[in-house]
């Protein structure tokens, strides 16, 4: 196998995992190319990494019927242009990690009888995912219950990518002085998100003040949040952007939305966790997200709808108070951990290739 095309895109939750797997087979020196929008984050990241990519600006099917014809009218003649490029490119084998960017690849590369993998990162399975799963000759998980939209003889449930960076990560204190925080007292993360959440820092903001002493919070607002913090817990440090994946590594608790890739980092790095999914995405999939960890006893599953201060804070409280508990919660979510996501999907995309 010498080179691979990958279309990823439309949100981090995507796109992480690619790169992860492309820096993998990058170290067996096999070239990577992505496919993805001009339009959307992508855009910025993958060539950011150093990695070519080739757009494709196809519209999606939300809104009436007119959107959806002119969809499928795009999406026929993105089919037939992506098959010239593949014929240009002559890829060993094709990989789609969900979102509608992947549907003319995968399409295209089945008709050219290229070999195709598609890669699920949630536990409830994207739309996209589910009507290519018809085509693609493997379908790899990151859990088992989205395995029940999928031929099973197709599945193998091989975990995030993303585990795999996070994974080779250690836990740096020197990113508590960095960020303010004492190194003598345990250390709870807050994180909803690289954009963050208005509705959630409210709760949040007015929880804080009722957090015990004898631990720090390290907030990260997110890029875009525009809610202002009024607590005046001396223990609260604010930040709009932080080393998540780092802070994951070196927190004592953490509080995070449920998107694939910061749950991925959270097993990886074993820290327990209450997890508030957030209800603003398709199929609720976040929640099931949640689900698989809190099942496995690796974290607290904590519903946006139910969520108050006073309920945010007694868990965390509770939670901070029983070393115990979270030394199970830790032991947990490593057990649900898969470190060698890359190195097993690449073995797999080569057993293919042939």
């Amino acid at each position: 196998m010498k080179k691979v095309l990958i279309a990823a895109g439309g949100t981090g939750g995507h796109i992480y995992p690619a790169l992860a797997l492309a820096d993998y087979l990058k170290q067996e020196n096999i070239e990577v190319v992505f496919i993805g929008s001009s339009k959307r984050m992508e855009a910025q990241l993958i060539p950011e990494k150093g990695y070519r990519l080739i757009t494709q600006d196809i519209e999606t099917t939300q809104g009436g019927i007119w959107n959806k014809i002119h969809y499928l009218f795009t999406m026929i003649r993105t089919v037939k242009d992506t098959k010239q490029l593949l014929r240009q490119e002559q890829p060993d084998v094709c990989v789609g990690f969900g979102n509608y960017i992947s549907v003319p690849l995968i399409l295209a590369a089945h008709q050219l009888h290229i070999p195709t993998m598609i890669s699920e990162q949630n536990s409830f399975a994207g739309k996209a995912n589910v009507f290519l799963g018809r085509f693609a000759d493997a379908v790899e998980l990151a859990y088992e219950r989205s395995a029940k939209d999928f031929n099973p003889a197709k599945v193998r449930v091989l975990g995030n990518p993303q585990a795999s960076v996070s994974a080779q990560k250690k836990a740096d204190r020197n990113l508590l002085k960095e960020y303010g925080l004492s190194d003598e007292q345990p250390v709870v993360f807050v994180m909803m998100g690289s954009l963050g959440s208005e509705s959630v820092s409210k709760i949040i903001d007015e929880a804080c003040d009722l957090f015990d002493d004898g631990f720090q919070i390290l907030i990260a607002s997110g890029k875009k949040n525009d809610y202002e913090f009024q607590t005046t817990n001396p223990n609260v440090i604010i930040k709009e952007y932080v080393d998540g994946a780092g802070m994951l590594m070196t927190a004592d608790l953490a509080i995070c939305r449920a998107g694939a890739t910061t749950l991925a980092e959270i097993a990886a790095s074993g820290v327990p966790s209450v997890l508030i999914p957030s209800p603003f995405v398709p199929n609720n999939h976040q929640y099931y997200n949640a689900l698989e960890l809190s099942e496995h006893g690796a974290s607290v599953l904590l519903e946006e709808k139910n969520l108050t201060p006073g309920l945010l804070a007694d868990t965390v409280n509770d939670l901070m108070k029983d070393s115990d508990k979270r030394d199970k919660m830790r032991l947990a979510a490593k057990e649900m951990a898969k470190p060698n996501a890359c190195k097993d999907t690449a073995d797999w995309l080569k057993e293919i290739s042939k």
